[in-house]
């Protein structure tokens, strides 16, 4: 089902937009707030309260057969896959680096002293190589420094480099630095003496140093990689196990089954809270974004904005009552009814945004579930689209099993994408999609047109049941006016159409159409569809004055009757609309021949206002050309566009549509539509032949005399 056209009431667009902005964002921020509270306190309170470290009075056991992912469980089985990767160690080159710069210094400071002749004294010598190293080198190594020549000095001190390097090379730790370095003459070439091969020895051994150093992003990674690889862990209670035994203290674990079984209270925390609150405004913000940009009619609409905060409060608490400690009540949820009653009584547009933020808002609920989250929007969203302008109730359940596919379709692909063979799980959720899409066609049909009457929304069901014929209203106007009943439903019939190619409300405007003219139900004799041939036109005996204020009041009089017989805002609105402030021309010309003066033109003027909507516009563009088609004498298909031509240039160039948003691409396909169907009503017919007298029958003399 649908809503009608959309239009800002007139006095809301006098009063200018900023009281209903404010009203707007109270709404909003009000809803938020209460959106806040409904995902933070516990709405439908559990069993147990519990907290780490009681000790439990009675003994508590699983009220059903429950499998889920333990997040502590898991947590220690990665901690512990972690704990087993043994660190990353990588060779520091710089410690190798800066222990050989230390030897070659070493070396050189030696040749220094050596080749020092202010120090003619060999003891000064000795004694200054000792002190060039800590701790000192001995006497006897000291002493051979000295004493040896130049080739030969030279001889061990690339050796003493050589063995350096040759140490430096392994990975040594903190812990081998010792072994390393009692393992330094062994790297010593044999050929070398027992005093040089000392001599080396001494040199390098202070310089060896624990060249390892732990590389922490690699073995952060290897750490993580090592988590990852361990799959969650399930726990399973089957219905009756006992969970916590009487006497127990309560832990971690405890609680956590608790808390997927249900059966515990979840503590308040400024954290929750907090994260509740950001949600709930970033999706409140983002929807009047929404709502700004593409539908801010709804701004001047109260009770709209109204219902639509009511339908996302009742939604969430809903959701919050039935979804926590039960994970598959969460595919029952018949969320995607919201999206039908969106579109059915508000907008399809507006249904796909609110249908969005609340399949989050339910993930959310449901344990940040990006499954739900995903099989919710899909159904919320095909649930609008496929209600949008149905007029059939059939339409709704249809919704329903369509809904119920793409939301089943979409869990298969989840289901597949894990890996999952559990076939009985798979026959439960999918029951209970097909459950969800039966449910939300029954709530959608069986609300909507109690929440459109209680907030004034005109749907379907009551424009069918004003287009009945069996109406009061309608059977007055065919019983009392039938030229007029009859001229309403051709207008509703050109009006449907033309709606229809533009896109506008064809049902709103085919029933505004039957009750434009009932005003004429005070007076149906003044109207010349209403006067028999027989009967002398009444308007030849009045003033044109008079006439005119006499054809006018058929507007006033619609008013008063809509108003009486509690005809729906939308259809009152468009009985003054369909003549705008037009002239009525035949009685002005008519004065201005009779006098000299000039003419009110405001006499004869209808009240107004000009159409609102394109709907209204329609009505205006179907009645005229009804009229004028039904008393033009040629119905050719060239004169009868010429006509529709005419007629929508007057009411253009009268500004008539001046107040409502149709193009000039619509008023075309209006003008070709109307041409259509005129054509057809007034299609030429084939003479027929005059009758001849029937021939007698054969021997009919002979039958007669006998």
């Amino acid at each position: 089902m649908r809503l009608v056209h959309k239009t800002a009431p007139m006095a809301a667009t006098r009063a200018g937009p900023r009281p209903r902005v404010a009203l707007a964002i109270g709404v909003g921020v009000l809803t938020a707030l209460l959106l806040t509270v409904a995902l933070s306190i516990d709405l439908l309170p559990r069993v147990y309260d519990l907290q780490d470290g009681d000790v439990a009075v009675v003994a508590i056991k699983a009220p059903r057969n429950i499998t889920y992912v333990s997040q502590i469980r898991t947590r220690q089985a990665r901690d512990a896959a972690a704990a087993q990767v043994p660190p990353v160690i990588d060779l520091n080159r710089d410690v190798i680096a800066q222990q050989t710069r230390g030897l070659a210094d070493l070396i050189q400071a030696v040749n220094v002293v050596r080749g020092d002749t202010t120090r003619p004294n060999p003891n000064d010598k000795q004694q200054a190589i000792a002190q060039l190293v800590t701790p000192p080198l001995s006497e006897t190594t000291a002493h051979q420094l000295v004493t040896l020549d130049d080739y030969h000095w030279s001889t061990i001190a690339n050796e003493t480099q050589r063995v350096l390097q040759d140490v430096m090379k392994d990975r040594i730790s903190d812990s081998s630095v010792d072994q390393v370095r009692s393992d330094v003459p062994l790297r010593v070439q044999p050929f070398f003496s027992d005093a040089d091969r000392a001599v080396v020895v001494e040199l390098v051994q202070p310089f060896v140093r624990a060249n390892q150093v732990l590389n922490q992003d690699a073995t952060a990674r290897a750490q993580q990689d090592a988590r990852e690889a361990v799959a969650p862990v399930e726990q399973t209670y089957a219905r009756g196990q006992t969970v916590v035994r009487d006497g127990q203290v309560v832990g971690p674990l405890e609680i956590e089954a608790l808390e997927a079984l249900g059966l515990r209270n979840p503590q308040l925390d400024w954290q929750s809270v907090a994260a509740a609150a950001l949600l709930s405004f970033s999706l409140i913000g983002v929807l009047a974004a929404f709502i700004w940009h593409f539908d801010r009619n709804l701004l001047y609409r109260d009770r709209r904005m109204i219902l639509l905060a009511g339908l996302i409060l009742v939604s969430v608490v809903a959701a919050r009552m039935v979804i926590p400690g039960r994970p598959l009540w969460a595919y029952i949820f018949p969320l995607p009814a919201v999206s039908m009653l969106l579109a059915i009584l508000i907008d399809a547009q507006l249904a796909l945004a609110v249908g969005v933020m609340l399949s989050i808002l339910l993930a959310w609920i449901a344990g940040a579930s990006l499954e739900i989250g995903v099989i919710q929007l899909v159904g919320t969203m095909v649930a609008g689209l496929a209600v949008w302008r149905k007029e059939r109730l059939i339409a709704y359940f249809i919704a329903g099993g369509e809904v119920a596919l793409v939301m089943i379709a979409s869990y298969l692909a989840f289901f597949f994408s894990t890996r999952q063979d559990d076939l009985g799980l798979l026959s439960i959720v999918g029951f209970e999609l097909l459950v969800n899409g039966v449910l939300s066609s029954l709530l959608a049909v069986g609300s909507f047109a109690v929440l459109g009457r209680i907030f004034g929304i005109l749907t379907t069901v009551q424009l069918l049941e004003l287009a009945n014929p069996t109406q009061p209203l309608l059977r007055r106007l065919l019983m009392e006016a039938p030229g007029t009943y009859h001229h309403s439903i051709m207008v509703g019939n050109l009006a449907e159409r033309a709606a229809e190619v533009i896109g506008a409300d064809s049902l709103l405007v085919r029933v505004a159409a039957y009750y434009h003219d009932i005003g004429k139900l005070e007076r149906p004799w003044a109207f010349i569809e209403n006067q028999a041939d027989t009967i002398a036109n009444v308007h030849d005996s009045l003033d044109p004055q008079q006439s005119a204020q006499i054809i006018a009041a058929h507007v006033t009089d619609g008013m008063r009757l809509a108003e009486k017989y509690r005809l729906p805002a939308h259809i009152r609105e468009i009985i003054p609309q369909h003549h705008g402030t037009r002239t009525i021309s035949f009685f002005y010309q008519q004065a201005a021949e009779r006098t000299s003066a000039s003419v009110d033109a405001a006499l004869f003027t209808y009240p107004g206002p000009r159409p609102q909507s394109r709907e209204a516009a329609i009505l205006m563009l179907s009645d005229s050309t009804e009229a004028a088609a039904r008393a033009a004498r040629d119905h050719s298909r060239e004169a009868i566009e010429q006509l529709v031509e005419r007629i929508i240039r007057q009411r253009l160039e009268e500004g008539q549509f001046d107040d409502c948003n149709l193009t000039l691409r619509d008023l075309t396909r209006i003008k070709q539509s109307f041409v259509t169907l005129l054509t057809g009503i007034y299609h030429p017919r084939i003479p027929y032949p005059p009758s001849k007298p029937a021939e007698a029958p054969p021997h009919a003399d002979v039958a007669a005399t006998a």
